[in-house]
Formats: structure tokens, sequence, C-alpha cells
């Protein structure tokens, strides 16, 4: 992806823009294909959409459509196991029972749903031992003041950014330097945040947890975050965080069931990495069916929509999966 974008642009920090359309997958620019520029295409000609309600809308309303068509919710209700019997689906098994069933649908991490829904039946070793993809720290924060010079998406770029790359994929470590993404979702949804301020997201791509010290590297960024922030708007940014939470590799995991902190399952860091991706059904366990950006065709919620299209259309007839 670097070499097609940097073949193709003379300005270094027009290279650095494109390659940053890598990271929308947890991959790396030096890594992935060149095919994934078309990342580029759809973000600058066609551009992103934001929906009426803001990112929540999408779940509400999907909720309320799955009400209109009969659908059974239940919240709360962790499943423990996915039941089975001569490679077929049987059901699920639940903190509170067990469902009979003839096809589950899994948009839990593809990693886990084998490792811990899967008891005692082999995972495709092959297509699950891929490169796995970056991970993320994130700091919501709500200030107190507008910043107008800002827009809803703004990308505050590393120095170096190949060395940034090499830290999040090669030696696992957070980069003393990194590139900072803030969203601001209140200035197109004014309802996101109170009148007199603005609700940022801010996003540094991280390494998965292979066992760093956290807290000590949590604590480094924030400084180091905050500072980068305040010397580019020329305003002492720590005083204005009315609010604040963090999201981390392990809370990743832990409340998203991303593996290692993992936000796509595998990265594509490699030419053959979209084969290797795994499919939206099983070839052993008939009934079984897979979801989410773990899967193909692959992370970003439109194609994590998309991948629960495709088992739609495997479970209706002009589709069936043999």
């Amino acid at each position: 992806m670097h070499k097609v974008n940097a073949a193709y642009f003379s300005n270094p920090k027009a290279v650095q823009v494109f390659d940053r359309m890598a990271t929308y997958n947890g991959s790396s620019p030096y890594k992935a294909p060149g095919m994934l520029n078309i990342i580029s295409h759809l973000e600058m000609n066609i551009g992103p959409a934001m929906p009426v309600g803001g990112m929540v809308a999408i779940s509400n309303t999907l909720y309320k459509l799955g009400l209109e068509l009969g659908v059974n919710y239940r919240f709360n209700e962790k499943v423990t196991q996915i039941l089975h019997a001569e490679n077929e689906i049987s059901g699920v098994k639940t903190s509170k029972g067990n469902y009979n069933s003839d096809c589950v649908i899994s948009n839990m991490d593809v990693h886990f749903t084998y490792e811990r829904l899967l008891q005692n039946y082999a995972e495709p070793s092959y297509s699950l031992k891929q490169e796995k993809s970056s991970s993320a720290v994130v700091f919501y924060l709500g200030i107190k003041k507008q910043f107008p010079k800002l827009g809803v998406h703004n990308i505050f770029f590393a120095s170096d950014y190949e060395a940034e790359f090499k830290a999040i994929f090669d030696t696992k470590e957070v980069y003393h330097d990194p590139t900072i993404y803030v969203h601001i979702s209140s200035k197109v949804e004014k309802s996101d945040a109170p009148l007199y301020g603005e609700n940022w997201f801010v996003m540094i791509n991280s390494p998965i947890n292979v066992g760093q010290n956290w807290e000590v590297e949590i604590q480094k960024l924030r400084v180091t975050i905050l500072d980068k922030l305040s010397r580019a708007l020329e305003e002492d940014i720590a005083s204005l965080i009315e609010i604040e939470e963090i999201l981390e590799p392990r809370k990743i995991e832990a409340n998203y069931s991303g593996k290692q902190g993992s936000i796509y399952g595998n990265s594509s860091n490699s030419s053959m990495a979209t084969f290797y991706r795994h499919p939206n059904f099983s070839k052993k366990l008939k009934g079984l069916y897979f979801a989410g950006v773990t899967v193909h065709p692959g992370g970003g919620i439109p194609l994590a929509l998309n991948s629960a299209r495709i088992v739609e259309r495997c479970l209706t007839e002009d589709f069936k999966v043999i």
C-alpha cells in the first residue's frame, strides 16, 4: 500500500494521509496490499456517512426492526456453549438454560467462538493463526469548549510513521510519538454533547495485549497525547476535560471479546490475508454461521453489516450452503 502511494504522490504528507487508510481494518500500510487503496476512493470521492441520530441509531433501528419481525431478545443472558452433535448444530447453552435450534449465528470474535463456545471441537488453526490486527487506546473526553478549527475527523500524525507501525506490529510496543485521531461527532450531531462543549473520541493505534504494563503505558500516553494536542491547538486541553473514560486492549477483550484486544480479528498484512479470513459459515458444522468484523468480508461497520447480509443470504432458499 505504501509503495503505491509513495510512487503516486510526491508530497510525503499526502503519502501519510493515504497510508492512514490501512488502519481502517487494523493493518500496516507497509505490509498491506495496494488493493486496499480502494478505501481512499470511498473515503475521498464518495465520502463517509453519518446516521441521523448518531452511530447508536444503527443499533436502535436494527433493534426496532427485529421487534417488528418478531425477534425475541434475551439480554444479560451469556451464551456459554454452542451445542452440536454428529456435525450438526443442536442449539446453545446459556447462563439460564439450553435452547434447541438447528441454526446458530455467532458475531463474537471468531477466535473466541471456537475457543470458548465450541468445546472439544477442532478450530481451523491456519486461518485463525494469521497475524492479528492492531488494537487501540481510546480516551473518551467531554471537552467544555468548542473548537471551530476542528472538524468531525482530525488526525495529528507521528513524525516517523513507519517506526510507529513497526512498534505496533513487530515489537508490540506503544509508540512514544503516536498518531492521534480525534473524532467529534457533535460537530454534526449536536445532541451528542452539551451546546457549550464537544465530545472527543481520542484514539491511538496500539499493539495487541501481550502482557505489556498497560497501567504505566496509559498514564504515559495520556501525558503525551494531551501535550501534543495542547501544542497543536494552542490550548491547555487537560484543563478543559469535564468527563473522561478510557478503553484499552484488555478492556476490548473483556467487554467485546476481541482476542488480545484485537479490533478486527486478523490483520490484512499480506497479499493473501483476504483469502485466509474466516468464511461466514462452517464447512464442518451444519447450521453454524458467523458474522461481524472478524470474518468475511472484514472490519468496519459497513462490512460488519454486510457480513450479516451474507449470512441472511446463506439462510434463504436461493443461496443455500451445502
